[in-house]
């Protein structure tokens, strides 16, 4: 019995183990090769578009033409300061200036206090991953890549540890009751 529960947490760890790894290597390579297939990724850093996109949410902007893009459509503008915003579009305004977007967050009451021009659009945001945001920013941080090898890493040393417990015991042979491991 003592072998079985032995045998079963090493497969358990194992099994744990490879899960991590095998998360972390999809998230990586989404993380890294999404932008690379014109489809920039920004995290939501706000609560203004809740319950739609949660707060720390993956946002993927799809490029779009300004010219289909209609009123309840999510665009990720990047304004005039360099911040990214993540809104629902709830006017479309053609002026001899150009086109324009009244944007407003869902969770606002009102909406945004400037129009925006069409060359502000980085894309629909159709698609998201709600809370990724979270584990993107730690593991960018230094302490997230500490924290992650560290559980890697013990999850290592107790998979060993088992494997070690899991090995029988035999006696050397002319010397009746003295345990040695092969």
């Amino acid at each position: 019995m003592y072998l079985y529960v032995i045998r079963l947490a090493r497969r358990v760890v194992g099994l744990i183990g490879f899960a991590l790894v095998a998360i972390l290597v999809a998230f990586s390579l989404f993380i890294h090769l999404a932008p690379l297939t014109g489809h920039p990724l920004f995290i939501i850093a706000g609560g203004s578009m809740e319950p739609s996109i949660p707060l720390g949410s993956l946002v993927i902007a799809t490029p779009i033409d300004v010219k289909t893009i209609g009123i309840g459509d999510v665009v990720t503008i990047r304004a005039d300061n360099g911040i990214v915003i993540t809104h629902r579009v709830d006017r479309v305004v053609d002026i001899p200036e150009g086109r324009f977007f009244e944007l407003k967050g869902d969770a606002n009451r009102d909406v945004d206090a400037s129009l925006v021009p069409a060359r502000a659009i980085i894309g629909a945001a159709e698609q998201f991953v709600p809370y990724a945001g979270y584990g993107q920013i730690f593991l960018s941080s230094l302490p997230g890549l500490i924290a992650t090898a560290s559980a890697l890493g013990t999850l290592i040393l107790v998979y060993l540890f088992l494997a070690v417990l899991e090995r029988p015991v035999r006696t050397v042979p002319g010397r009746a009751g003295t345990p040695t491991s092969p």
